[in-house]
């Protein structure tokens, strides 16, 4: 309801009121003239009080409620602004995330220093590498090595180079000029797997590298 309807309403209430009570206060008070002292005329109230007392009662119920209205829309603009910059921020941080390589990935596909490679059975260790070749759970969006790479698709032509060589990917994404076999595993799991690259030195690196010399040669056999 609006402020002068408040006004309006309140008035008309007041003044039927008045119309009830006037003529019986007037007969309380001429009762009790006799033993009262002063006139009984000082305790009816007059229009312009009763008026008076209506509009400073309807104006600070307005005042109320146009105070109470500017709070709560300032609140809520407040929220709603607190909401766009805590989304905004949100977004623009997962952007910055999902951008390129971090650092410590960059660092983690390399061959460490002192490096030695898991050493066993060949032949074992490419049975287990072609497993893991088709494992989509060594990745964390469902790929495997072999959804790239069935049947020798998406191979760049430098796979037939001996390695360590040029690697596009290696340095684009990771600054990487030479790429050996194993690191070419571990730049895998990085960019198009989204997992974390294998321990080195364990035998899954070691599998993985052996199976891809078996893929490296059909390649180059076709």
């Amino acid at each position: 309801m609006s402020t002068n309807k408040n006004r309006k309403e309140l008035l008309r209430k007041l003044s039927r009121n008045l119309m009830v009570t006037l003529p019986m206060m007037t007969v309380v008070a001429a009762a009790g003239f006799n033993t009262g002292s002063g006139s009984f005329l000082e305790l009816i109230p007059s229009a312009e009080a009763a008026q008076g007392e209506a509009e400073g009662e309807a104006k600070g119920e307005a005042e109320g409620e146009a105070k109470a209205e500017a709070e709560g829309s300032a609140k809520g603009e407040g929220e709603a602004e607190g909401r766009a910059e805590g989304e905004g921020e949100g977004e623009a941080e997962g952007k910055a995330e999902g951008e390129g390589v971090s650092a410590r990935l960059k660092k983690a596909v390399r061959r460490p220093e002192g490096y030695t490679p898991y050493q066993g059975n060949v032949a074992e260790l490419r049975a287990k590498g072609e497993k893991l070749f088709n494992d989509t759970s060594l990745s964390s969006n469902g790929l495997s090595c072999a959804t790239c790479h069935t049947n020798g698709m998406l191979y760049n032509p430098t796979f037939k180079n001996e390695y360590p060589h040029f690697v596009a990917m290696g340095q684009r994404d990771f600054g990487m000029d030479m790429v050996h076999l194993d690191e070419m595993v571990q730049i895998c799991m990085v960019a198009p797997m989204a997992a974390e690259p294998l321990e080195w030195g364990s035998e899954e690196l070691a599998a993985l590298t052996e199976y891809s010399r078996v893929e490296q040669k059909k390649f180059i056999d076709k």
